[in-house]
C-alpha cells in the first residue's frame, strides 16, 4: 500500500524506511549507476532502488522497483542476497529542514545482466555502467553505493555481506 503522501511524511520524519538497492552487474563485471534527481542523495551516482511498501511483499517491490526504476523485470533473473546495510541521510524528498532519512537496505545481486541504457521513471537522469574500480575512485558515486564493494563497509548490518572485485564475482569474503 503506498501511503498518501501526508502520511508518509509522518513516517519519515518518525520512523525506519526498508529498502531494496539492486546491484546489476553486467557481463563485463560493470555495475549500473544512475545520477539521482531527488534527495535523498540527489546528484550523486546511485544504483537504482526504492523503499518497500506497507503490505508489499518483497518479491513484489522487487518486481515493481526493477521494473519502474530500469524497465528489466529483475523478480524473474536469478539474483541472491547481497546483505543487509543502514544508510542515514541528513535530509528527505520532501525538502523539510531538519528531517533526516532513515533506511535499513536490503541489497540484491544480480549477475551476467544485459546492459540497461536508459531510467524507466523519473528518479535519474541518466545511466551507465561502471567497473567497480572505477566506481570505488569516482567523486561522483555515493558512499553508500561505494560501500556495496568494500570489503568491511561502517554500514554494513553484522558484517555478512561479500565483496566484489573484478574476476571474483560471487566469492564470499
Amino acid at each position: 500500500m503506498k501511503l498518501p503522501l501526508d502520511r508518509f511524511r509522518q513516517v519519515v520524519r518518525d520512523s525506519v524506511l526498508v529498502a531494496l538497492d539492486l546491484l546489476i552487474v553486467n557481463n563485463k563485471e560493470e555495475v549500473l549507476v544512475g545520477r539521482r534527481k531527488n534527495p535523498p542523495a540527489k546528484d550523486w551516482l546511485f544504483v537504482p532502488g526504492g523503499r518497500v511498501y506497507k503490505d508489499e511483499r518483497l518479491a513484489e517491490a522487487l518486481q515493481r522497483i526493477s521494473i519502474g526504476e530500469t524497465g528489466v523485470d529483475l523478480s524473474r533473473v536469478e539474483g541472491r542476497l547481497y546483505g543487509l546495510y543502514e544508510h542515514l541521510y541528513p535530509d528527505n524528498c520532501f525538502g523539510e529542514a531538519g528531517v533526516g532519512t532513515h533506511y535499513v537496505v536490503v541489497a540484491c545481486l544480480f549477475e551476467n545482466c544485459a546492459a540497461i541504457q536508459a531510467p524507466g521513471d523519473d528518479q535519474h537522469v541518466h545511466f551507465q555502467q561502471m567497473s567497480i574500480p572505477e566506481l570505488l575512485v569516482n567523486p561522483q558515486v555515493h558512499g553508500y553505493t561505494r560501500n556495496y564493494f568494500l570489503q568491511t563497509p561502517e554500514n554494513l548490518f553484522l558484517g555478512a555481506g561479500q565483496m566484489l572485485l573484478p574476476g571474483s564475482l560471487g566469492r564470499r569474503w
